[in-house]
């Protein structure tokens, strides 16, 4: 197997020669360069990182990440620097937003630890197999898919943080195909929304999680139901009331059903989306806005809509340990959330440290692994038991 390349680029030579002997040291061919003019002709489509300075003089990072990307370069990289916290959490945005892979952020001076942290990660990313991404359904594929019974759901327990109360669940929706296993809904949702077939769909996520939630209530057991609406749902006037009325007919509880909609799901039609989630909110039904801090009009989707929950999107709640504008927006947003009246339920929980920072910041709720994975109603109660008694 052929050693992994690594490219240096810092105006520093002492940082050059410093991450190039942690990387050889770790089995990495390594290039470097203390003169970023020299980047392009150094730079090779073959390198897996890049460590890269942001602030250097007369070519800065972010002009050679612009290269980076205009080369379609699947080079992961790192950012490092001794100045700006704030140019350097930009920095790894704009990579993102460009589809490029951030492997680490390291804010100078760091220690060798820290460094080989980092490439440490990589490494045993390429040793073990990638993740396999099924080729796309087409919609005959879903439309089988739903006439078939191929599709079902899991889910995933919410906890009050205070007490640790087990208080609800997200009815989360999942696709068995008969040759090619599991079909994440991040690729077949995007479809069926596209080709009218989303409708169908969420008819039986709705349908099957208040019956869920209604054939635990029959047993003592009163969980809330959270529901995910896609956008193409906002358009059905007649929603509030068909959703009131087989809630009724099953026997489920309208104010245990939780209605979650993303932000940017509600940036089109004003109106009509304004007439259907206050119509929820008055048939009894909660209202929570999802992905929270995702989108770009958020505060006026607080003031406008009739929520009563806020959902921080995972992407703060895993960096909260770990980076201190995360938890900075986590926590203005619990604050502004609570001073609106909302309770607050973050998702992403994957270890205590984040639990309990979620605790001492005063959020509402958590969802995440660290306390249960998404899984079948058949194994909701068994996990209860064994929540509770731990």
């Amino acid at each position: 197997m052929s050693k992994l390349k690594l490219l240096v680029v810092d105006d520093e030579t002492a940082f050059t020669e410093f991450v190039a002997e942690v990387s050889k040291g770790l089995g990495f061919d390594v290039v470097t360069t203390d003169n970023p003019s020299e980047f392009a002709t150094l730079y090779q489509p073959d390198f897996n990182i890049i460590v890269l300075d942001i602030f250097m003089p007369n070519i800065d990072g972010i002009e050679l990440l612009r290269f980076l990307n205009e080369r379609k370069s699947n080079a992961s990289i790192i950012f490092m620097s001794g100045k700006d916290k704030g140019v350097l959490n930009s920095a790894q945005e704009i990579a993102i937003e460009q589809g490029m892979k951030v492997l680490g952020v390291l804010q100078k001076p760091f220690f060798v630890k820290q460094l080989e942290e980092v490439l440490t990660k990589y490494v045993e990313s390429t040793s073990t197999p990638s993740e396999y991404r099924p080729q796309a359904p087409s919609a005959n594929d879903i439309r089988r898919a739903i006439d078939n019974n191929e599709l079902f759901m899991v889910y995933q327990p919410q906890i009050k943080i205070i007490n640790r109360d087990f208080v609800g669940v997200e009815a989360l929706l999942r696709w068995k195909h008969p040759s090619r296993g599991m079909i994440p809904p991040d690729i077949f949702i995007p479809i069926a929304e596209n080709n009218n077939l989303i409708k169908d769909i969420s008819l039986f996520v709705t349908e099957t999680a208040i019956q869920q939630q209604a054939d635990w209530l029959s047993i003592g057991i009163d969980l809330r139901m959270s529901i995910n609406l896609s956008p193409k749902n906002l358009d059905d006037l007649l929603l509030p009331e068909k959703l009131a009325f087989f809630a009724f007919e099953k026997g489920a509880r309208n104010n245990s059903i939780k209605i979650e909609v993303t932000e940017t799901a509600l940036m089109s039609d004003v109106v009509r989306y304004m007439d259907i989630l206050t119509r929820l909110k008055m048939k009894g039904f909660n209202l929570s806005i999802d992905d929270f801090g995702t989108g770009y009009s958020s505060l006026q989707q607080l003031v406008r809509a009739p929520f009563n929950e806020l959902k921080i999107d995972q992407a703060f709640i895993k960096n909260l340990d770990t980076s201190a504008e995360c938890r900075t927006i986590t926590e203005i947003s619990i604050l502004l959330a609570h001073n609106l009246g909302m309770t607050v339920i973050a998702e992403g929980i994957e270890s205590e440290v984040v639990w309990n920072i979620l605790l001492e910041l005063d959020c509402d709720e958590a969802q995440g692994y660290w306390m249960g994975k998404p899984m079948l109603s058949s194994e909701i109660i068994a996990w209860k038991n064994k929540w509770e008694a731990r």
